[in-house]
């Protein structure tokens, strides 16, 4: 009798464990939920894509509905994505955080790899439903500012705007800069106090703002 109610408490166990683990398959992470610097209420989801047998950890920020959920009737939305330093997110986040109550979705990326990941990770999140065809913006700081150049150069059409914070670019990168740099948006140090309203001056002209 004993083993059978310890086999019984295991089936159990095993069911809820599976139902658990579609779930966090299905939200693609954990979720939490936040409040923009504006106000509003935003979902906060790990979200990370393993490319070129290494993983890339990011979180993706979206405005909600009346009852704090993301549905599919939002439909898609521009999204500007935030390449930084891994580990040192507290900057991109609140960055990101500060454009959501617009419409927009954001996403961070820690990133440590090369021109291709970045290139193939930006095609992976082109391809998410939640994208608004023509509207996936860039950012990229000091730490990944190359590849993120090269990676955006290679792209093309598919980026519609590109902002570097306090850039260091060399080589090719610096090259491309300096002949198209008049079409990025480039953060100093001295106005990285700014930042957020620049940002969306620059997302405006472009026509990602409400």
């Amino acid at each position: 009798m004993k083993k059978i109610i310890i086999s019984i408490a295991g089936a159990v166990l095993l069911a809820l464990l599976g139902i658990l683990g579609l779930n966090y398959l299905k939200n693609g992470g954990p979720r939490e939920r936040v409040v923009s610097p504006a106000g509003s209420k935003i979902i906060v989801e790990e979200m990370s894509y393993y490319i070129g047998g290494g993983k890339f950890f990011g979180r993706i920020f979206k405005p909600t509905d009346d009852n704090g959920n993301f549905p599919d009737s939002l439909g898609p939305m521009p999204v500007v994505v935030y390449f930084h330093e891994p580990l040192k997110t507290e900057w991109p986040e609140n960055l990101v955080k500060s454009l959501v109550h617009h419409g927009i979705i954001g996403y961070t990326c820690g990133f440590r790899g090369k021109d291709k990941d970045a290139v193939n990770l930006l095609k992976r999140i082109g391809k998410e439903k939640f994208v608004q065809p023509g509207m996936l913006f860039v950012v990229s700081d000091a730490s990944c500012g190359n590849q993120v150049v090269n990676a955006v150069s290679k792209l093309g059409h598919k980026i519609q705007g590109l902002t570097l914070v306090e850039p260091q670019l060399t080589g090719k990168a610096n090259e491309t800069y300096l002949r198209y740099g008049r079409e990025f948006l480039t953060i100093g140090t001295a106005e990285k106090e700014n930042a957020v309203s620049l940002l969306e001056d620059y997302l405006e002209e472009r026509g990602a703002l409400k």
